[in-house]
């Protein structure tokens, strides 16, 4: 998993003993994987435990600089501490037969290069997917003060389960240092040219920020096809990274999502300062951007075992390669790639089925009629790639439940509003939401529960636009309304029940609430984050009034008697 392993590479005089069918201590050598700057890596058992390592026999010439050695010894036990379901585990060091070696985890898969350079770019859930792991994996490191500083995509495996691990934290530098490598040479400990920072190019002090940009130049490679920057030298691909804008990913994938493009635009920022800041921020990015495309969880996603390969080569991707030229696509060799993804999507089984999924859990099997949608309209069996298209998903649906008739379509109209009101705060178009919100608690609007909606938004953007107090004063005085026929909701005592005549005189305002008050929990955890936005931003002249409505509804209680 150190730079440049080639399983064909031509082995030096220092480096060319085959372990295979030796024992080294506790490991008996299985077969070779593969050749790297570092060393050898092989294929082995650990026999006291019966599990298969990934065994990095360390080159001699490295290996006898003793000040190397003991740097390299130190850093991986501090990357070992580093215990982690995306980052590969480092299980011991040692020396055996005079020759000194690593065993990490071994990971039975290919990298991601390989993934683009076989199949073509991912589909949009893989590729966030991939994201959100690689980027737990960078933020736990970051809690334990480890740099990466190699992240590109040969140190990013993907296996059969659909996990994916990050490997080799911050290992091949302890020896580049010494040698005194520079980025004009062809192999690059430090970085490698194609995802290596501006400050790595210029040898400034780095820290974790560093394994941000080169997560947003690999995030890039990964979406485009091709990394942002290319040249006929290292040198000449360091200096555009510290000197030149990439072509914007939007134009390269214009059928991606702006905020995603967003992400990785910020990640790949010149200057630290202006980068995310944490590995926890993009997480929560991308976390945002995946409920706003209603993708869910991609926990489960499984890839090909085609694709994956066997055991016996599983760490040859996670080998790294020197740098080279990539193959820069035609417009037509593009298409393919495009084409190649559709294909890959069918193998995984992941492309389409969270949007099939979305439309079953809103499909209400109502027969249609005046002021009701079709259910079976042809509208709905659109593919949602983008939040463009997304958003003008919801846009629709929410059109034609503005006026239903029937009870069942203002449930569905409801659960569309809430979806289309969710979309644009979790993206913080704020304005956009509170455009919405406002029309549809307009006077004319003829379902009151929408009404209640839009007056509920519209205190909920107050507040994430930091106008606490005038956010207070629209909470105070819906609450000062629902709290009215609370009490009239649920198993309450006979003298407290309203008479006929009350409920007669009530019955839309208490719809309302019981529709989008107690049957919509996340409804009451969207308020419950305003308010708890607004308190933070001036504890002191918060209501107290507004306190017990500060805490979102436990999951599978549904509450039954008052707000």
């Amino acid at each position: 998993m150190d730079d440049a392993i080639q399983p064909d590479a031509r082995p030096t005089v220092a480096d060319e003993v085959d372990w295979t069918g030796q024992v080294l201590g506790e490991f008996r050598v299985l077969h070779r994987l593969g050749r790297g700057g570092m060393g050898q890596v092989y294929l082995a058992e650990q026999t006291n435990l019966k599990r298969k390592v990934a065994l990095k026999l360390l080159h001699p010439e490295m290996a006898g600089n003793e000040r190397s050695l003991l740097r390299f010894k130190a850093e991986a036990e501090n990357v070992a501490r580093a215990t982690h379901a995306n980052i590969v585990q480092i299980y011991t060091i040692g020396q055996a037969n005079g020759v000194n070696y690593i065993a990490l985890e071994y990971v039975e898969g290919r990298n991601l290069r390989e993934f683009i350079e076989k199949k073509g770019t991912p589909e949009l859930p893989l590729g966030l997917h991939v994201m959100s792991q690689v980027a737990a994996a960078l933020q736990r490191a970051s809690e334990l003060g480890i740099i990466h500083r190699d992240v590109k995509p040969e140190n990013i495996l993907l296996t059969k389960k659909g996990e994916v691990k990050v490997a080799d934290f911050g290992l091949s530098r302890c020896f580049a240092e010494e040698a005194q490598q520079s980025i004009t040479q062809s192999q690059v400990s430090m970085g490698t040219p194609l995802y290596m920072s501006p400050e790595q190019v210029e040898r400034k002090t780095v820290d974790t920020r560093t394994d941000i940009y080169s997560f947003g130049v690999t995030c890039y490679h990964m979406f485009a096809g091709t990394p942002p920057f290319r040249g006929n030298s290292p040198i000449e691909v360091a200096y555009q990274h510290v000197h030149k804008e990439p072509v914007p990913l939007e134009e390269v994938r214009p059928d991606l999502p702006v905020e995603l493009c967003a992400i990785i635009r910020r990640m790949m920022a010149k200057k630290p300062e202006d980068r995310y800041q944490t590995a926890r921020e993009i997480l929560g990015d991308i976390n945002a951007l995946r409920e706003a495309l209603n993708l869910g969880s991609l926990a489960a996603i499984s890839i090909s075992s085609s694709f994956i390969g066997s055991a016996s080569d599983g760490l040859r991707g996670a080998a790294t390669a020197p740098w080279v030229e990539p193959r820069a696509h035609s417009p037509r060799s593009m298409r393919g790639l495009l084409l190649g993804v559709v294909a890959l999507a069918l193998l995984l089984g992941v492309a389409v089925g969270w949007y099939q999924n979305y439309r079953a859990a809103l499909a209400v099997e109502q027969p249609h009629g005046k002021g009701n949608p079709r259910p079976d309209d042809p509208a709905r069996d659109k593919k949602v790639v983008s939040t463009k298209e997304r958003e003008k998903e919801l846009q629709q649906r929410v059109q034609e439940h503005l006026n239903p008739e029937d009870m069942p379509f203002v449930h569905a109209g409801l659960k569309h509003c809430i979806d289309l009101g969710h979309f644009y705060l979790k993206l913080h178009r704020l304005d956009d939401a509170d455009r919405f919100f406002r029309d549809i608690s307009k006077p004319e609007r003829k379902i009151p529960s929408y009404r209640l909606l839009g007056r509920l938004g519209h205190a909920v953007v107050l507040a994430f636009k930091d106008e606490s107090e005038g956010s207070n004063k629209e909470f105070l005085a819906l609450f000062a309304d629902i709290e009215k026929i609370a009490p009239r909701i649920g198993p309450v005592p006979k003298a407290l029940r309203p008479t006929k005549k009350e409920m007669a005189a009530r019955k839309d305002e208490i719809e309302a609430y019981r529709l989008l008050w107690k049957d919509n929990p996340s409804m009451r955890e969207m308020v419950a984050k305003a308010l708890n936005h607004n308190h933070a931003n001036d504890p002191a002249r918060f209501p107290a009034r507004l306190d017990r409505y500060r805490f979102p509804p436990r999951a599978n209680v549904k509450a039954l008697v008052g707000p």
